[in-house]
């Protein structure tokens, strides 16, 4: 598994995300496989949110151990109904 480290980042569309033991997994555009998203403290797991606003999607994800934030935008994402 390839590891993506936050501060390299910034370019990246996800096109899907998953959280588990791992860290943080993403699926990219122009990529196959999955990434890990590396924090610059060398962890990679984060407190992540889906925010929607305007008809675009965003994934918001914060370091669980330094507090780095960092912001991506999303493709192929819809608003869950309720």
């Amino acid at each position: 598994m390839r590891d993506v480290r936050i501060d390299s980042s910034q370019e990246i569309i996800v096109r899907g995300w998953k959280s588990g033991s791992e860290g943080l997994l993403l699926q990219i555009r122009g990529l196959d496989q999955e990434v890990r998203l590396k924090c610059r403290c060398g962890r990679s797991h984060w407190l992540v949110r889906e925010q929607f606003s305007g008809g675009l999607a965003a994934l918001s994800v914060t370091c669980h151990g330094c507090g780095t934030h960092g912001m991506f935008r999303m493709e192929d994402v819809r608003l869950p109904t309720p």
